[in-house]
């Protein structure tokens, strides 16, 4: 028995889905809808992973936060020898292999009077390795230097935001007061990321210098220490090293907090991998939805068709012709819509590049694959039983068919 060239098989196909193109059109709009909930998935979980991570790399993987644990987390009274202190931090310098800087701060929240409004303002005392650890940005002029920390020189910086509301002051001369000590403005600064919230920098924000810090409070005790290890790698047995020398210096009876951003690295890439797969999961529904569709549809088709397929068969169709004509059919509908909803998911995300540049989509092959090969996928699957059933038809009973 001859069999029928594969491309009479598709054309066939073809024709009939043509015949009745409206029900093929909207039947593959269902699968146009699921594909590019697929792909918009895939890309704005692989985009939102990447500038999730971005953002905490830019703060610093190899970053290293030391604090005093506050006084309703332990029990009993704490004495000043408890708390972190400018000894700590020198020893961590010089006793600790693979640190490269370490910053300490001391914070208060002074009132200052600009354009007749009195604000808090988060005062921040710190050393000129702050910049470095915590990568900050300068905008305008300079950072604090060694020399302002030692001669203990009266100047600051103060947040791009504090900036602009202090220069709409017609009487400002770029000098500031604290605690009624004029302060010189020499820069303005920001971070060069998104913190989310977790950071001393508030949009009224000034640093000075760590030794004049030290005369407004009345402890030399730090309230905050910030190392930067040489490497990610590194950060594990830095953080153990610091513990260890900590408890020297201060007994087991000290209560220090120590967090390291890389474990929020791991958590955040662990979080996005689990909402990616979670919001996959609800477009893979979707899918099957349109994949059940796709068979209904296939089902009435060859309901309809009954006495073409008796006929077919009684002239010598053999069974794999007609599974494969059916079959395809039900790929067509399933490609051509996925075909559709792979242009529209990429086109979605590419158009955003017009709106803003803050937010890189990146719209990765993989998306585009995973959506046609799932698309392929549910062709086959959903359009085999339909398939299956014209295939088996008895010719004699076909052809009686009404």
């Amino acid at each position: 028995m001859e069999t029928i060239p594969l491309k009479e098989i598709l054309l066939s196909a073809s024709q009939a889905l043509f015949r009745n193109w409206g029900r093929a059109v909207l039947t593959s709009l269902s699968m146009v809808i699921g594909t590019a909930s697929l792909v918009l998935v895939v890309v704005a979980g692989i985009s939102g992973r990447a500038y999730t991570l971005e953002l905490i790399q830019g703060v610093g993987t190899n970053l290293i936060a030391l604090s005093n644990e506050s006084a309703d987390s332990v029990v009993g009274n704490k004495t000043l020898a408890d708390r972190l202190n400018l000894g700590d931090l020198e020893a961590i310098k010089a006793q600790i292999p693979g640190v490269r800087s370490a910053a300490a701060l001391m914070t208060s929240h002074p009132a200052i009077t600009e354009s007749g409004v009195t604000r808090r303002v988060s005062l921040i005392g710190t050393t000129p390795e702050y910049q470095q650890v915590r990568n900050i940005q300068v905008l305008r002029g300079n950072f604090i230097s060694k020399n302002d920390e030692r001669l203990r020189s009266k100047v600051c910086l103060i947040t791009e935001i504090l900036a602009k509301r202090l220069e709409a002051d017609p009487f400002y001369k770029h000098t500031i007061s604290f605690y009624g000590v004029r302060f010189a403005v020499i820069g303005v600064f920001r971070e060069r990321v998104d913190t989310f919230g977790n950071t001393e920098v508030s949009d009224n924000s000034a640093i000075i210098p760590l030794s004049i810090m030290r005369y407004f409070k009345p402890t030399d005790a730090l309230d905050q220490i910030y190392v930067s290890a040489e490497s990610m790698g590194q950060v594990p047995q830095v953080s153990v090293e610091i513990k260890k020398l900590l408890l020297s210096r201060h007994g087991n009876h000290a209560f220090f907090s120590l967090i390291e951003l890389s474990d929020m690295l791991k958590a955040a890439d662990k979080i996005s991998l689990g909402l990616t797969l979670v919001l996959l999961v609800i477009a893979a529904i979707s899918l099957i939805a349109s994949g059940i569709s796709i068979m209904n549809i296939m089902l009435i088709t060859v309901t309809e068709r009954t006495r073409e397929i008796g006929l077919k068969k009684s002239i010598g169709a053999h069974r794999s012709v007609l599974l494969t004509e059916f079959l395809a059919e039900a790929l067509m509908l399933s490609c051509g819509g996925g075909l559709v909803g792979i242009a529209l998911g990429m086109a979605v995300p590419y158009s955003v590049r017009f709106f803003t540049t803050s937010i890189q989509i990146q719209i990765s092959p993989i998306a585009i694959i995973l959506g046609f090969g799932v698309t392929l996928l549910c062709g086959l699957i959903f359009g085999m039983i339909p398939a299956l059933k014209a295939s088996r038809m008895n010719p004699v009973e076909a052809l009686r068919y009404e």
